[in-house]
């Protein structure tokens, strides 16, 4: 008996996100954009998360890594990258946390991971915006 409340003890535990995690992921989806009748990641949904997280946060944008949303892995990856050496390993180390099924999130990863790798690569926080664009962005409190 105590063995199986402990056991389900535990998996709620494991269920629960700090409040940092639950922070991150409503500036995501307050910024999500939606194209063609689709839920979709955009430059504001990038820009920010980006202006929310700092090099303290990259534990929690790992754990979003493994989100249920998509949107939610794709903005975490993507402002990831933008940490240079440290995002680059947290996406790593979860590219090979998945199993061969997860050929989405696999493929997107190597996206994000080749287009940090480009010589072309520019910073999230260096897209050039409007102030009226800007002021259209839902961040951080």
């Amino acid at each position: 008996m105590r063995a199986a409340l402990l056991f389900c003890l535990a998996g709620l535990a494991a269920g629960q996100t700090s409040p940092r995690y639950e922070e991150l992921k409503r500036v995501i989806d307050r910024n999500t954009g939606f194209a063609h009748m689709t839920r979709g990641m955009n430059m504001f949904t990038l820009y920010a998360l980006r202006s929310c997280v700092t090099e303290k946060d990259l534990p929690v944008l790992g754990q979003l890594l493994t989100d249920r949303d998509r949107v939610t892995r794709m903005s975490a990856a993507n402002v990831l990258i933008d940490f240079g050496t440290p995002g680059k390993e947290a996406i790593e180390k979860r590219l090979r946390a998945l199993t061969p099924k997860d050929i989405d999130d696999r493929l997107m990863l190597t996206d994000v991971l080749n287009e940090g790798a480009s010589k072309d690569y520019k910073p999230i926080l260096q897209y050039p915006l409007t102030d009226r664009e800007r002021d259209g962005i839902r961040g951080c409190k």
